[in-house]
């Protein structure tokens, strides 16, 4: 029984974590906060783009193109707290068209997870 149960914890544990944090709360958004294209650089200078369009309450289509994680393009929920998740990145709104971008790197040769916090700007 302990051997049944040690699995299962084992297998609880490694699951993919939700893409909504628990707790999350959902009210519409003002579209014109989020809708358009953002641009910012990484640490390494690297340009990314996120372009959210058709928002619809607080649901979102986000293309996110990085030279770190190519393109990635999904339908998001935005929390109360103006952010969602798109991928293994964070995006949330900090002010008039300026977003902080919060992305986790996995290091290959070590294993180790690091987040790198970026400035997205909305163009005009």
């Amino acid at each position: 029984m302990a051997d049944i149960m040690s699995i299962l914890q084992s297998s609880y544990a490694a699951a993919p974590q939700s893409l909504i944090p628990v707790g999350a709360k959902f009210a519409p958004v003002d579209p014109t906060k989020y809708q358009g294209t953002w641009t910012g650089k990484d640490s390494t200078k690297q340009p990314f783009t996120i372009t959210i369009s058709k928002i619809s309450g607080y649901r979102a289509n986000v293309s996110f193109e990085s030279a770190f994680g190519g393109l990635q393009v999904q339908r998001v929920f935005i929390t109360s707290n103006n952010s969602f998740r798109i991928g293994s990145s964070s995006f949330t709104l900090t002010g008039t068209g300026v977003a902080q971008l919060n992305t986790v790197i996995k290091d290959p040769s070590t294993g180790l997870q690091s987040i790198e916090k970026d400035t997205a700007t909305l163009q005009k």
